[in-house]
């Protein structure tokens, strides 16, 4: 694709059937849920937490949505390219929320692409800016997850369903950051496996056309390489990307803690936990949902919660583990989804108005 071609947007179908998935699987989780727990019992716990610590919580959806938005404002630096604050602070919004939508967080980078084509920025800039603060994003989990071992490895081998997602979700991590690495320095290596791998699955007849795969799968090599030609040219800018992108895992990441905080009034018999480990638990949530395909990790991130959490919400005569579990994904979760909405919503009304305007 040249550089003044359009992005674009993606089938409307795809997402409906991404969005009516999500609305069943949350349906079927509360159903779970409620018929596993009293709702009236849950309802009356909630109720009652401190609102000041929840506001804050809800606050760093914002702060999350901010550094990646600054993230992405340094690489079209380091590319030359003057993006606003805003513009930057609306993409990160609308890749949060159809990644949130969508199965393994597939759609968030083509529908960013299409609102970036629209507000005049080329596909090659764009696509390499996602690809790039992918990459970035990836390694702050990776780090974040090595740390949250360390600190609470007694949670990821408390279960069995959390060894083992926790295991494959850094393997899958640890194997597309090397992917990116590989590809940017031993180039040919990486090009002579993918060829035999393609052709490989061309003939068990997973891949039809091995041509146009091959085709593909060296313009995406195309792109990581310039990436890590870029970030050689410009260490400065990746490194504050980089930092910026740990301030908005870490904001996301918190919310665990501050709904933690909030139930001290009413019960303080669960105090004891550090921020350190509230956080660590929000990592590895993280990392267990980042690889599998449903949207937003629905259903599967209610159960790690309530494996993660319940050492934390039911000791010294105290249950409150259903409360705080869903609280907790509320506000890290559903909250953020409706927000990052409404910026989506805002942000296509700005590009209708500009579309009639022209």
């Amino acid at each position: 694709m040249n550089e003044t071609q359009e992005v674009k947007k993606p089938g409307k179908n795809k997402y409906i059937l991404s969005i009516v998935f999500l609305i069943a699987l949350i349906v079927a989780t509360c159903v779970v849920i409620f018929t596993k727990f009293d709702i009236k019992e849950v309802w009356s716990v909630v109720k009652r937490v401190n609102i000041l610590y929840i506001l804050i919580g809800t606050m760093m959806i914002f702060v999350y949505v901010l550094f990646e938005g600054l993230a992405m404002k340094r690489v079209f630096k380091a590319m030359g390219i003057n993006v606003s604050v805003k513009d930057n602070f609306a993409y990160s919004a609308i890749d949060y929320y159809f990644c949130a939508v969508t199965p393994s967080a597939t759609g968030g980078q083509p529908i960013v692409a299409y609102y970036m084509s629209k507000d005049k920025i080329s596909f090659s800039h764009s696509s390499l800016t996602l690809l790039l603060n992918t990459a970035l994003f990836k390694i702050v989990l990776l780090v974040l997850s090595i740390i949250a071992i360390c600190v609470c490895h007694e949670f990821v081998f408390s279960h069995p369903i959390i060894i083992v997602l926790y295991f494959i979700g850094f393997l899958i991590n640890i194997f597309l950051i090397l992917l990116c690495f590989m590809t940017a320095f031993k180039r040919d290596w990486v090009e002579r496996l993918g060829k035999k791998l393609i052709i490989f699955l061309h003939k068990i007849h997973i891949i039809k056309k091995p041509v146009s795969s091959i085709r593909l799968f060296r313009g995406k090599m195309d792109e990581y390489e310039e990436g890590a030609n870029l970030i050689k040219q410009n260490p400065k800018q990746f490194t504050i990307a980089l930092i910026d992108n740990f301030v908005q895992r870490i904001a996301l990441f918190s919310v665990g803690y501050f709904v933690y905080i909030s139930f001290f009034k009413m019960y303080p018999e669960i105090k004891g936990f550090n921020y350190l480990e509230l956080l660590s638990i929000q990592v590895l949530v993280s990392l267990c949902v980042d690889s599998l395909p449903l949207p937003g990790g629905v259903g599967i991130s209610e159960v790690l919660y309530l494996l993660l959490l319940g050492s934390i919400y039911q000791q010294n005569g105290v249950d409150i583990l259903a409360s705080a579990m869903i609280l907790t994904r509320v506000v890290s979760f559903y909250i953020p989804l409706i927000i990052t909405g409404i910026i989506v919503v805002c942000k296509q009304i700005m590009v209708i108005r500009m579309s009639k305007r022209s």
